[in-house]
């Protein structure tokens, strides 16, 4: 009778220390859950939303500076990338650049032709593929939830100098497509 009281109280114990030790902790807001939850299918259209630069630019001249070219010029809206569920894709492209007269530079938009090709997902990582002028491209985005982030380093971007003269400037781009 004894053991049976004794294993009774063991049991009591252990389960009340199991009931009441664990308690819920907030997640932390470090973590991207999107890691956990990784993106299995991609197919869609999706909507330039930013065109960030490391070094912030002022192409609309109006004194504040943005990081989010798209807050500076609308030479960007309607930039959208249509991936297909054939795995085949459409890129429509629009972007500023600098024109020039002979003697004085301005800020132009201007569209490129659309870019077709082939895209493949794995994990996370989103790779387009494709032929333009007769070389072939391999270009490759982020997936994370209903976005792609296409990063370049050090690469090209239009600007101006401080007396407002369009200027080309070396600069890290991260682009921001979203799931429309």
């Amino acid at each position: 009778m004894k053991n049976i009281k004794l294993i009774a109280g063991l049991f009591l114990i252990l389960t009340s220390f199991t009931f009441t030790s664990c308690d819920i902790e907030p997640i932390d807001s470090a973590i991207d859950l999107d890691d956990f939850n990784p993106v299995t299918s991609v197919s869609g259209s999706y909507l330039m939303t930013a065109f960030n630069t490391s070094i912030p630019t002022d192409l609309n001249n109006d004194g504040i500076p943005s990081a989010n070219q798209m807050n500076e010029t609308t030479c960007f809206d309607g930039s959208i990338l249509v991936l297909n569920q054939d795995n085949t894709f459409v890129i429509s492209s629009k972007g500023i650049d600098i024109v020039t007269d002979g003697v004085n530079q301005s800020l132009s938009c201007f569209m490129d032709p659309n870019i077709m090709g082939t895209w493949i997902l794995s994990g996370n990582t989103l790779t387009i593929q494709y032929t333009e002028g007769g070389s072939q491209y391999s270009e490759q985005f982020i997936a994370t939830g209903n976005t792609l982030v296409y990063t370049l380093n050090n690469t090209e971007i239009v600007g101006t100098s401080s007396t407002n003269v369009p200027v080309n400037l070396t600069s890290d781009i991260s682009i921001i497509y979203t799931k429309g």
